[in-house]
């Protein structure tokens, strides 16, 4: 009798302890189930998405059918290589937040140096000029200098190099200080290091426009002070949004979010004109400003400063090709209207303010007699694009430059 009831108080006891154990089981279960439906979708947008985009491409992918690399036997192989560049890791660096990424392939090369990486510049090697003087030109700006969608021979300071070195000239070194996603608040700051380093220059070139414009945004406020401003403020912040925004980059929330706006489409509006006049205004303000903070490094560390706004699809008058009508269609579309209304408005005001003096030279009409295609997409340029700047910028050079003047034969 006593083991009988020993052994019911044994039963009773264990069926006390058996819901917590049952309890995590389910728990465990559930967590693991969700992990895995979580996966699957994701996999299974991935592959949807993947399948759309082959059939609608937009840019990057879009930029490979430019005509504009029309005659070019390098443009798929060098375009295998891009792709896989523009996927590898970001570099951070103080003050400017990131910085050129290593990479060395059959097009592109991103070499390493004392201060940083830079992409590399291909100097014609001339045999007068082991024993002669040369000048160093240092040219800054985002990825329409780094050279996108171009090997390193077809970059603006490749190019430019090119016709600063025709026999006879004097011998002159081009260092591409282009970093992609840069404004001009960053190739200051960018300036400023090197030239803490003890790097000399002779000449200082600028090249901007696009990103400037662009980071003043398509929403109302103030323009940003570079790219990424929200993201990376977000996650300083330790903001919930700022912790999670990882999940805005998956799969399954692009495709959430493609099939929310083609079931309800919301059209854009365009930002008031005061409000556009504002940004645009205060967009010039800060790059002048940086101009003149550099200006003033030029007059004390004894260098030339030149600087250049750069043409692009939403200003001017260019005889478009049907590829350059398709990406300016798709930038004014409406999804974009908001940003290409407001890099436009800058864009005007650039133009007013270098026609009444502005210490920056405006590129924005460049290609208006330019039949052929040079553009990209909307900013970055083909080989024949960066060629025909890269020309301007050295005549520019050659007839103002008192540094450079002083080396041209007599």
């Amino acid at each position: 009798m006593n083991q009988l009831l020993q052994d019911q108080e044994n039963r009773v006891e264990r069926s006390r302890v058996r819901p917590l154990p049952r309890f995590f089981a389910v728990v465990g279960y559930a967590v693991f189930a969700m992990i895995a439906l979580a996966v699957l979708l994701e996999l299974t947008c991935w592959a949807g998405w993947s399948a759309y985009r082959r059939a609608r491409p937009v840019f990057p992918e879009l930029r490979q059918a430019s005509p504009a690399y029309d005659g070019e036997a390098w443009a798929a192989e060098f375009w295998r290589e891009e792709l896989g560049r523009q996927r590898s890791r970001k570099v951070y660096v103080p003050f400017r937040l990131w910085a050129t990424t290593d990479w060395h392939g059959k097009y592109i090369n991103n070499d390493e140096s004392e201060s940083g990486a830079w992409r590399r510049t291909v100097n014609p090697l001339r045999s007068d000029c082991s024993e002669k003087r040369k000048v160093n030109v240092w040219i800054f700006g985002g990825s329409t200098v780094y050279g996108t969608g171009v090997p390193d021979g077809a970059t603006i300071p490749s190019y430019l190099s090119r016709s600063l070195n025709v026999d006879g000239s004097p011998c002159t070194i081009v260092t591409n200080g282009g970093v992609e996603g840069y404004v001009s608040n960053q190739e200051l700051l960018q300036l400023i290091e090197r030239l803490k380093s003890g790097e000399q220059p002779d000449v200082v070139v600028f090249y901007d426009g696009v990103n400037d414009a662009s980071a003043a945004g398509a929403s109302p406020g103030p323009p940003n002070a570079h790219f990424y401003f929200g993201a990376i403020k977000n996650r300083i912040e330790g903001s919930l949004s700022g912790r999670l925004d990882f999940v805005q980059d998956s799969y399954t929330m692009r495709v959430v979010g493609a099939l929310r706006g083609s079931l309800r489409p919301r059209r854009p509006v365009a930002l008031p004109v005061e409000q556009e006049r504002a940004k645009a205004a205060a967009s010039l303000d800060n790059y002048e400003a940086n101009l003149r903070l550099a200006r003033a490094l030029s007059k004390a560390l004894n260098f030339e400063l030149y600087c250049f706004w750069q043409p692009s699809l939403y200003y001017g008058h260019k005889p478009l090709v049907p590829f350059e009508t398709n990406v300016f269609e798709v930038n004014k579309s409406d999804a974009n209207v908001r940003w290409s209304s407001v890099i436009a408005r800058v864009y005007e005001e650039a133009d007013r303010r270098a026609a009444q003096g502005s210490d920056f030279v405006f590129l924005g009409n460049l290609f208006d007699s330019v039949a052929e295609p040079v553009y990209i997409d909307e900013a970055h340029l083909g080989p024949r694009g960066n060629e025909l700047v890269a020309q301007f910028i050295a005549k520019y050079l050659e007839t103002h430059s008192r540094n450079y003047l002083a080396l041209q034969p007599r």
